[in-house]
């Protein structure tokens, strides 16, 4: 059985994505992703999936 992150891997090639945030977003971000036993990878692609959702796109 695959994991999700497998999954993801197995259905679309995974690329580097490279932007700046504040230090304080960076420590907040990567904090709640532990704390959600999330990579931080996964946690940025729900939260933006949430926000597709919520504004119909």
């Amino acid at each position: 059985m695959l994991s999700k992150k497998q999954e993801i891997q197995k259905q679309e090639k995974m690329v580097l994505i490279n932007f700046s945030v504040p230090a304080s977003f960076k420590k907040k971000f990567k904090i709640t992703a532990a704390e959600l036993d999330m990579t931080q990878s996964n946690l940025l692609q729900k939260i933006f999936k949430e926000w597709e959702n919520r504004h119909k796109l």
